[in-house]
């Protein structure tokens, strides 16, 4: 259920700011917002939201890839979007181990990062453009140049949509 409502708030962001084009402008969406982009490199994390006073600050860890900052934005926006009661949020650069369960708020960060860079009705468009058939793995490579996400994210994405399977 929470997934269906995260599509829907995505969907309803791209649309009130008229966002059709790949990738999608994820700092435009954040100036849209008023929310402050800074940039500086860290050790600790990839992202945080920091609220106060009717303002926000996204904070990204420049010394990872190009299309990490581009999620920790994202997720960050996720934050802001979903979790408007809480004020801070740090994303640690930590790897979860495999035993390890996310947090149900970093989870649905993620999800929400996921769909507003990779719009559910934009795959299908472009998957179908590409292959009417589904997606091959050599295919995710052009879709992730054109999305400017990670294969990783790429293809849990496609695997999420049922667009792609192992």
């Amino acid at each position: 259920m929470i997934t269906q409502k995260i599509e829907i708030k995505t969907q309803e962001i791209l649309d009130t700011l008229n966002i059709k084009s790949r990738p999608v402008p994820i700092e435009e969406i954040a100036i849209a917002q008023k929310i402050k982009i800074s940039r500086a490199p860290s050790k600790e994390f990839s992202g945080m939201l920091i609220r106060k006073d009717g303002h926000a600050l996204i904070g990204i860890n420049n010394n990872e890839a190009p299309v990490r900052q581009r999620f920790s934005i994202a997720h960050e926006l996720g934050h802001f979007f979903l979790h408007q009661q809480d004020d801070t949020f740090v994303d640690y650069r930590k790897e979860l181990k495999e035993n390890d369960i996310k947090n149900f708020k970093e989870t649905e960060a993620d999800q929400f990062a996921a769909a507003l860079l990779m719009p559910k009705k934009f795959l299908e468009e472009d998957v179908k453009k590409l292959n009417s058939h589904g997606i091959s793995e050599k295919e995710i490579k052009t879709l992730c140049d054109m999305y400017k996400v990670s294969e990783k994210a790429m293809t849990f994405r496609l695997i999420n949509l049922n667009l792609f399977t192992c």
